[in-house]
């Protein structure tokens, strides 16, 4: 078997060492052989790096490093061309001062390399200087290649919640440095080959490049769906050998093995195209290791999405099951940050359903962020860890059909809760220990048991449905009301109607909660024939 090379960049040592690369050169050849300005987001992990570094291979014109891929054949005169190459995640900028500094230190590094002298000494002129000059000595247009260009914006993102913070001001400065620079692009346009821009999101995109008004943006376009991220069709070509050995591993079948893969890593979607695509990382890491785990969420964790949920009070069982406006995904203001396109942005949802071209049903791309970034939020809101051996046994309880346990455990987590904040008024207290049970309860999903909050009916909305392989249970809460009222309204509204076809066992479950003593007061368990 071709070896994994996890979260590798660099595209000749892994083709010169026989790694696997997933071929995503007639991505490249339709960017090569178009436009000029080009511009892609995709979340943090994804392989932006990667194929900025095949493009500057390809410009280097090392044709021998393409053999067997689909570019290799086409026709290309495969000339070199000079390259200015700026990749942001090695970049220092905890300021504008620092920023300046590495990009002087940078462009010195290339014009050294290509043995030409820079006059000017500030960063910003310095970068039209070695444009003009290696334009010149080769008598070739350059080939400008920015990798994850927004680093120097959300590496400050930490403390701007807070009005006036340091944090907005060195934004502020980065992005006001940045646009400078780039700003010389336009009127260069004459010298350059290429312009290729990769970032996480497109909250600075506006303000930094608002002179490059012909940048063709990739993120949400149709034909460059699958540029980032494997296919099911990829992974069947790349990586069967390790399905089969891993499947092993977990006492499963093949099927069996890649239904458990597909619901674990699987689900990105980023255009109208319905193409959903596995995160790279989390793919190399789980084969190479042959265990199931939450890679891609592990590699960095999101607090500052975790403040802006708290910030914006938002219902966190809706995050499974949002319709927004296509329009509201595209958010650029960095100082008016909203959490549903930022989510989007980053990876955390992503595109579900598409009604009318116009509406976007967002939720999780699959159980490892939903588990993952669930389990954060949990932490946050609770500022307790709840430990793993405990969700085990509450799953076993349900599948089972072991209520008495299983109400048991439950009180037993909530016991432990004692930081929480409880909102003051009742509605909000309801809704509060809504999405603490959700939060909860959604950390047992996996192929055996499925969570669903705010489940619409045509007569109301479901607090909370757990089904297992044998049995649904429809849940609502209440707060220091009564067990038998929240049992009377599942009864009332027939929420169990539309789930009588499936042949399973429906218990109804009325849940009531004191405020003062955080914990379950009383359950009313009904099951039906």
């Amino acid at each position: 078997m071709q070896n994994i090379g996890i979260d590798l960049a660099d595209f000749e040592y892994i083709r010169k060492n026989n790694l696997i690369y997933v071929d995503k050169t007639e991505f490249l050849y339709k960017i090569v052989s178009e436009n000029k300005y080009y511009f892609l987001s995709r979340p943090r992990r994804f392989g932006k790096t990667l194929f900025v570094d095949t493009l500057e291979k390809f410009y280097q014109g090392k044709k021998e490093l393409f053999e067997g891929l689909y570019i290799f054949n086409q026709d290309w005169n495969w000339e070199e061309h000079p390259i200015i190459r700026l990749d942001f995640n090695m970049i220092p900028s905890e300021n504008r001062e620092v920023l300046n500094k590495s990009l002087q230190k940078i462009f010195s590094k290339i014009a050294a390399r290509y043995n030409i002298d820079l006059i000017v000494e500030e960063a910003y002129y310095m970068f039209p200087e070695l444009i003009e000059k290696l334009y010149n000595k080769f008598n070739q247009d350059v080939v400008i290649l920015i990798d994850e260009y927004d680093k120097p914006i959300i590496s400050n993102l930490k403390s701007t919640l807070e009005e006036n913070s340091a944090n907005l001001k060195t934004i502020d400065k980065n992005q006001d440095y940045l646009k400078m620079l780039y700003d010389y692009l336009k009127p260069l346009e004459g010298y350059l080959e290429k312009v290729f821009i990769t970032g996480v999101s497109k909250f600075s995109k506006l303000s930094i490049f608002s002179t490059l008004n012909n940048l063709i943006e990739l993120d949400q376009n149709e034909k460059f769906a699958e540029i980032m991220g494997y296919t099911e069709k990829e992974l069947d070509e790349y990586f069967s050998p390790y399905f089969s050995k891993l499947a092993e591993k977990n006492n499963l079948t093949i099927p069996e093995f890649r239904k458990k893969f597909k619901q674990m890593y699987n689900g990105f979607r980023f255009t109208e195209k319905d193409s959903r695509v596995y995160n790279p990382f989390s793919v190399g890491s789980a084969l190479k290791n042959t265990r199931f785990d939450n890679y891609w969420f592990k590699s960095g964790t999101p607090t500052f999405l975790i403040e802006l949920i708290k910030k914006e009070n938002f219902q966190i069982t809706n995050l499974n099951n949002l319709e927004v406006n296509k329009n509201k995904l595209d958010a650029t203001d960095i100082k008016k940050l909203k959490l549903i396109p930022l989510l989007f942005q980053t990876g955390y949802l992503t595109i579900k359903k598409i009604k009318n071209k116009e509406i976007y049903k967002l939720g999780y791309p699959n159980l490892e962020v939903e588990k993952s970034l669930t389990q954060n939020i949990l932490d946050e809101f609770t500022n307790e860890k709840i430990e793993l051996p405990l969700i085990y046994y509450i799953k076993k309880s349900l599948i089972n059909k072991n209520l008495e346990k299983f109400i048991e455990q439950m009180k037993s987590i909530f016991a432990g809760l004692v930081n929480i904040n409880i909102p003051k008024s009742l509605q909000d207290r309801e809704a509060y220990y809504n999405s603490l049970f959700y939060l909860i309860t959604t950390l047992l999903t996996d192929n055996n048991l499925n969570v669903y909050s705010e489940v619409l009916t045509s007569e109301g909305r479901i607090d909370s449905i757990i089904e297992t392989d044998t049995n649904i249970y429809i849940i609502e809460f209440k707060a220091n009301q009564d067990a038998e009222i929240a049992l009377q309204q599942i009864k009332d509204k027939n929420y169990a109607e539309r789930f009588k076809i499936k042949d399973k066992g429906i218990i109804l479950i009325g849940t009531n909660f004191d405020t003062e003593k955080r914990n379950i007061k009383d359950i009313k368990i009904e099951e039906i024939d």
